[in-house]
């Protein structure tokens, strides 16, 4: 399989996993954060490539389940910038520990660090209103409705 196949398999497995758990497209913010890390840490943009071409390109391309492998990555891409942790928002607004799968939840990378923002790891198609809240608290920062 040519480089060309094996990242259209990749990127067509993750496309499908979202697509079949309801989820919406998991690229965008992990790409928002790749670019954050170019412009200000070169060497850790560096180090999310490098990871990404070794152990997530494989996983999303393999036979295993394309969505814990994209909310690792986005772990790890949180964790260049601040260690932090996984949570999974029901659709009360409930947080819990992430535990892959996450059927209907918003996984979000909470950095420890206030100052480093909130990273969306995988979020429904259609957020329930208190996981729309959460998004806009906590990823857009938005105080007031």
């Amino acid at each position: 399989m040519s480089s060309t196949e094996f990242r259209t398999r990749a990127e067509t497995r993750l496309a499908a996993a979202a697509a079949a758990a309801t989820c919406a497209d998991p690229r965008p913010p992990l790409r928002d954060r790749l670019r954050e890390l170019k412009e200000g840490h070169p060497g850790a943009f560096e180090r999310a490539l490098a990871h990404y071409e070794q152990t997530v390109l494989p996983a999303l391309a393999g036979t295993g389940e394309p969505l814990p492998a994209w909310v690792d990555y986005a772990r790890f891409l949180g964790e260049l910038t601040s260690p932090g942790r996984l949570v999974a928002i029901d659709g009360t607004g409930l947080a819990s520990p992430y535990q892959a799968p996450a059927p209907g939840q918003l996984v979000l990378f909470l950095p420890d660090d206030p100052a480093v923002g909130v990273l969306v790891a995988l979020a429904p198609a259609a957020p329930a209103p208190a996981q729309q809240a959460t998004i806009d608290l906590l990823v857009g920062r938005k105080l007031s409705l």
